[in-house]
């Protein structure tokens, strides 16, 4: 095996382990994301119901 080959390899793996390495920060960061829309959707929901009810509320009253 000469120089060139090994550096070659070098570099294939190198760079094959950064795109590894920024594939799992990407998961991670939709993972991430998808966990605070599902938040946000029921936040809005809880706010949804309670509006309702008091709306309810006071037009029974």
């Amino acid at each position: 095996m000469n120089d060139d080959y090994v550096s070659r390899m070098v570099r294939r793996r190198v760079g094959l382990d950064a795109l590894r390495r920024l594939r799992r920060r990407v998961d991670a960061e939709r993972a991430r994301e998808a966990g605070e829309a599902r938040l946000a959707r029921r936040l809005a929901m809880a706010i949804a119901v309670l509006a309702g009810l008091t709306l309810l509320f006071f037009l029974l009253r």
